[in-house]
C-alpha cells in the first residue's frame, strides 16, 4: 500500500504554467498540464544553488521553456550547478550514458577543494576545476558546453 504521507491530494497554481497542480503535504508535487515537478523549496534551491529539485532545471529557465513550448532541460550552467550541489551528475549523448561527479583531494574539506572525473564506459577525464571542467569538457573533442543541445536527460544520479 502506497504510504498516505506523500499522497498528492492538495490542490496549488503551477509555478511554471499556473494551472492546476497537485502537492503533498510537504509540499512535493506536479503538474499534470506541463509536467513540471516540483518541491516547496524551488525558488531558494534557485537562489542559493542554482539549481531545482527534482528537475534540476530552475523555475526561471521552466518558465521560460513552457512559454516557448520547449520540454523542460537543464541548461549546462544548471547541470554544473547540480553537480556541485549533489557531487554525482548522469546524461546521455548518442545512446550512452555519461557520468560527471566529484571526486575527493587527499584533504579536501569541501567541494570546492575535488576534482572532476568525467567518464562514459569507453573514456574517463579529469578536471582540477570547475573552470577547467566548462571549458575542456569535451566527447571526441567536441566541447560539452558546445554541444549541450545535443545532449539528453541532464540529471541527479540516482538508483531505481
Amino acid at each position: 500500500m502506497k504510504n498516505q504521507l506523500y499522497v498528492k491530494d492538495q490542490l496549488v497554481r503551477c509555478s511554471i504554467c499556473g494551472q492546476i497542480a497537485t502537492q503533498d503535504q510537504y509540499g512535493n508535487g506536479e503538474c499534470k498540464n506541463c509536467g513540471w515537478k516540483f518541491s516547496k523549496d524551488e525558488e531558494m534551491l534557485e537562489k542559493k544553488a542554482g539549481i531545482s529539485y527534482p528537475m534540476l532545471v530552475t523555475p526561471t529557465t521552466a518558465r521560460e521553456q513552457y512559454r516557448q513550448g520547449k520540454p523542460f532541460k537543464a541548461t549546462f550552467n544548471e547541470f554544473v550547478n547540480g553537480l556541485y550541489f549533489y557531487s554525482e551528475m548522469l546524461f546521455e549523448y548518442n545512446s550512452e550514458v555519461y557520468e560527471v561527479f566529484l571526486k575527493a583531494n587527499k584533504n579536501s574539506k569541501s567541494n570546492d577543494d575535488c576534482y572532476i572525473v568525467f567518464c562514459s564506459k569507453n573514456f574517463q577525464q579529469e578536471y582540477t576545476s570547475r573552470k577547467e571542467f566548462e571549458n575542456k569538457a569535451n566527447i571526441n573533442g567536441v566541447l560539452l558546453k558546445d554541444m549541450w543541445d545535443k545532449i539528453e536527460n541532464p540529471s541527479f544520479m540516482y538508483c531505481d
